[in-house]
């Protein structure tokens, strides 16, 4: 979770997180030699009382200033394309979970276990279960962080390729969860997809990224990465909690 003063990333839940918070390492090292390479040399021009002709111009020195940062570029190009291609070429993911944003709340979606169903007294057959997360006032959610508790967690199950559909209803809003390195605008009448995979149990906090209004700050979002057996136990609870009894069926 957050904390003040916190000068790093969060610490993360899944392997894409984990190739962020490298990435950004990788990259703030590189800029933090090349500043000190270029501050260093701008001094020593500054109070040099020397002048090389052909430190201003020249062929070689030309060469040098532009095949050096091409090299760069290379050196930071490369872990970034892999890492993205990494978090878009998911060929099949086990879940799928459905976002919608209002304005001020969320709406989850989530697909039921082992590709169970149930049935409506219509006659509908359905595999999935919708519920809404509002924040939570203070007093009631003391055990969370302030501004972060939400009424009703979305739970994720562990060690599990999970992929999540973001839409909105409204106006653009913007999913995101750091520890789980997820970041997303819903967009109305769009539907964009993000993956995960969480490898260790606990709670993970985040809420709408984008300014959408003057309460977007008021939008949490509580996972919780559960094990199967308790995502099992949770779609069931769900179930009977929306459902009569006695239009259920498996």
């Amino acid at each position: 979770m957050p904390s003040w003063m916190s000068l790093c990333f969060q610490d993360p839940c899944s392997p894409l997180m984990s190739q962020f918070s490298f990435l950004h390492d990788h990259v703030m090292m590189i800029m933090t030699v090349v500043i000190v390479f270029i501050s260093y040399i701008m001094i020593c021009t500054l109070f040099s009382s020397f002048y090389y002709k052909h430190f201003s111009e020249g062929t070689f020195i030309e060469s040098i200033w532009s095949i050096i940062p091409a090299f760069l570029l290379i050196i930071l190009v490369v872990p970034s394309m892999s890492i993205l291609y990494m978090s878009e070429d998911i060929k099949s993911p086990s879940l799928t979970f459905k976002v919608v944003a209002h304005q001020w709340y969320w709406t989850y979606v989530c697909p039921l276990l082992n590709g169970f169903s149930y049935c409506v007294k219509g006659g509908d057959v359905h595999s999935l279960y919708e519920y809404d997360s509002f924040m939570e006032p203070h007093e009631l959610s003391s055990d969370f962080p302030r501004l972060l508790g939400s009424s009703s967690d979305l739970y994720l199950p562990v060690n599990t390729t999970l992929r999540f559909m973001i839409s909105s209803t409204d106006v653009i809003h913007s999913f995101a969860v750091p520890s789980l390195g997820l970041k997303v605008d819903a967009l109305p009448g769009r539907i964009n997809q993000l993956f995960a995979n969480p490898v260790r149990l606990g709670s993970f906090f985040g809420q709408c990224s984008e300014i959408c209004g003057s309460n977007h700050s008021f939008m949490p979002i509580s996972v919780k990465v559960c094990s199967l057996a308790e995502f099992d136990s949770v779609s069931t609870y769900y179930l009977l909690d929306l459902l009569d009894l006695s239009s259920f069926s498996v």
